[in-house]
């Protein structure tokens, strides 16, 4: 699979400066630290995850895939999953960075996850465990952004939101959690 307009060559930092602009550069893709992801992904019941294929599908298209729809590939993220993270190793590897994960296990390993819902009982808690192929992803991602832009913000801060939804999606988790263990009536 071929990436138009290079995007290892588009996201460097001399590619992405316009003369006169003030926004500040950005890293090829999302970023942001392990522990956010997980916590976030978990207390958001995966919502975070939308937002996080949301946020890199927007990247790849700003650096050159122009044809896509960053909404509808992260709503359908079963679906595009694989390509994403194969856009990701591409990258990566263009740019010299080794070795990477293994994207088409952690792909399937995420699909697998978030298809568990359906499982009866306590196993459908299962769909909160796919974060963890994210995981290896995510520090992949941060050694690119690290590799193309050092110093970039590692969004590694909680902010307000985020806490809020950690407080109350945690809440809501750890019911979650209880009510599948408690026996039907």
């Amino acid at each position: 699979m071929q990436m138009p307009k290079d995007l290892a060559q588009a996201t460097t930092p001399q590619a992405q400066i316009v003369i006169g602009s003030s926004q500040p550069l950005q890293p090829p893709f999302f970023a942001v630290s392990l522990l956010k992801l997980a916590v976030l992904s978990t207390c958001t019941f995966g919502v975070y995850e939308i937002y996080w294929f949301w946020r890199n599908w927007n990247r790849i298209r700003t650096h050159g895939e122009v044809n896509i729809s960053p909404f509808w590939r992260a709503f359908f993220l079963v679906i595009y999953c694989y390509p994403c993270l194969v856009r990701i190793k591409q990258a990566g590897l263009s740019r010299g960075i080794a070795p990477a994960p293994p994207f088409g296990v952690l792909a399937i390993c995420y699909v697998l996850a978030k298809i568990s819902w359906r499982l009866p009982g306590a196993f459908g808690l299962i769909v909160f465990l796919s974060v963890i192929p994210l995981l290896p992803v995510q520090a992949y991602v941060n050694r690119i952004n690290a590799a193309a832009l050092p110093g970039h913000d590692p969004n590694s801060r909680f902010g307000v939101w985020n806490w809020i939804a950690t407080v109350v999606g945690g809440i809501l988790f750890m019911l979650a959690i209880i009510g599948s263990f408690m026996p039907n009536q």
